[in-house]
């Protein structure tokens, strides 16, 4: 019992080093190259969608499928073409999108402000500044969306870094717990099988 237990551990260990490895490594590129890799996900995203788009022009022609068929898979192979040659276009959508809902709220959040002013609330000042601070983070949204990303990716690229290296040390403590425990259980078992005989 106790050689299969050290056994399973000593797989488990092997297996979640590896894990733990390929973490830090995918953390290590996302935090070296955060463009190249969005533009690259980016690039598999629009050869996915230029096959959809070939498979739905294919129905139409093959299986004499409607014109829904053939408007969608034209839609999706311009945009997947689209999405292929220029990916930092479309990795800096996201923040500009982002932006623009934010100033949106922060308009709104100054209207309320100003309400909060005109019926005597003297906390005003302070939701003032918290929508200035929404307004803020919404222009910088807009205006510096390729660094944004940059600045996402290796956030995303610091956290998978931080996560193989606690998992290694998690499974390396849980091993020599265990491996200890069954060191202390080992002679017990052997005691035993001598009173037994």
């Amino acid at each position: 019992g106790v050689r299969y237990m050290k056994e399973f551990f000593k797989k488990l260990r092997i297996a979640a080093y590896v894990t733990a490895l390929l973490t830090i490594a995918l953390g290590v590129v996302l935090v070296a190259w955060p463009m190249e890799v969005t533009g690259l996900i980016c690039r598999v995203l629009g050869a996915l969608l230029v096959v959809m788009g070939a498979v739905y022009i294919f129905g139409y022609f093959v299986e004499g499928r409607g014109i829904l068929a053939i408007t969608g898979g034209l839609l999706f192979l311009l945009l997947g073409v689209w999405i292929f040659i220029t990916p930092g276009s479309v990795v800096t959508l996201v923040p500009i999108v982002i932006g623009v809902v934010l100033l949106v709220h922060s308009l709104r959040d100054f209207q309320m402000a100003s309400e909060a002013k005109q019926n005597g609330s003297d906390r005003w000042i302070i939701l003032f500044l918290l929508a200035l601070l929404n307004c803020v983070f919404g222009v910088v949204c807009i205006c510096d969306s390729f660094g944004i990303v940059s600045v996402a990716v290796r956030i995303l690229g610091i956290a998978l870094i931080y996560d193989g290296i606690s998992n290694m040390i998690i499974v390396y403590h849980t091993v020599q717990a265990v491996r200890y425990a069954a060191q202390k259980i080992a002679p017990i078992d052997v005691d035993a099988r001598e009173i037994d005989e």
